[in-house]
């Protein structure tokens, strides 16, 4: 699915619009450790973050992330959304916490499946 569609579904508000909000998000890391996003994030990856710094705009740079979800309604400081649009980031911003804003994800990523025991 692409992130501006995922934006949409999750009412989130798009922070960045120079940005291309064209591209594909086929997965979702979530969380705050910026040793687990390099090693877990990739081209086609949603970062779900709490963390609103420049340096979390230059290991998503690095990674080539699809786009930043931060959470809570937060409004960035403006060097965030400056290194954002000077990597090409797109940031959005969802109006819920993690929990929600990754079960909402889930939905629009599986196709609304319910995830099976293993």
């Amino acid at each position: 699915m692409r992130l501006d569609e995922l934006a949409g579904r999750l009412g989130a508000r798009v922070l960045t619009p120079e940005v291309d909000l064209a591209r594909p998000v086929e997965g979702v890391y979530a969380g705050d450790r910026m040793s687990d996003l390099l090693n877990h994030a990739g081209a086609t990856t949603l970062v779900v973050t709490n963390l609103a710094t420049p340096q979390l705009m230059r290991a998503a740079t690095l990674m080539d992330a699809s786009g930043i979800c931060l959470l809570n309604g937060v409004v960035p400081e403006p060097a965030l959304l400056a290194a954002a649009s000077a990597g090409g980031t797109a940031v959005v911003v969802s109006p819920f916490g993690m929990f929600e804003t990754c079960g909402r994800l889930y939905q629009c990523l599986s196709g609304g499946r319910r995830a099976t025991p293993q």
